[in-house]
């Protein structure tokens, strides 16, 4: 049976590089990325989860479309927020928004339109239909939806994989910080 793996994390602006992605620490955060996702499927997960937003959702499912040029077992699953979500965004990220729902597996539309809760929504049902949640956090952030969700998934008994950014350890099934 396959094992499916969501991914939740900060956007841009969290980091101390922001949307610099040729900046060191993001370079170094996504080869890490990389070496967890690789692992991941080398443990038998073949199906990922992504939210789609910029950052870290976006980095990992750009990620899991290289992968799936070599492991054609692999599968992506987009799961959007709502229908539009990527209007305010700019042409880059809203070009990489839509290469990553055109290569995906499937797409998975969770409400229609905006609504105050469509993100915890979203969240949610990443968290409900995964076995694992990997999250790249701030150990040191006092709240944030990426904190919220993590707490969902402990609430779920989730199987839980914390990047840190402020070291770049990985952490399992992480209660302390949250």
């Amino acid at each position: 049976m396959s094992k499916v793996c969501s991914f939740t994390g900060h956007r841009p602006n969290k980091f101390n590089f922001k949307y610099n992605e040729e900046n060191i620490d993001c370079i170094k955060l996504k080869a890490k990325l990389i070496e967890q996702i690789e692992k991941l499927y080398f443990n038998g997960v073949n199906i990922f989860l992504t939210g789609c937003a910029m950052g870290v959702d976006m980095w990992c499912g750009e990620i899991v479309m290289d992968l799936i040029k070599k492991y054609n077992d692999i599968q992506l699953y987009c799961v959007l927020a709502f229908s539009g979500q990527d209007e305010k965004w700019n042409l880059n990220y809203k070009q990489r928004y839509k290469r990553l729902i055109n290569s995906s597996t499937k797409t998975i539309l969770v409400q229609e339109k905006y609504s105050e809760d469509c993100y915890f929504k979203r969240n949610k049902y990443l968290v409900d239909k995964s076995n694992i949640i990997f999250g790249v956090y701030d150990t040191n952030s006092k709240k944030s939806g990426t904190k919220n969700t993590l707490n969902y998934a402990i609430n779920q008994n989730k199987e839980i994989l914390v990047l840190d950014i402020n070291n770049f350890e990985i952490y399992k099934n992480l209660k302390i910080f949250l």
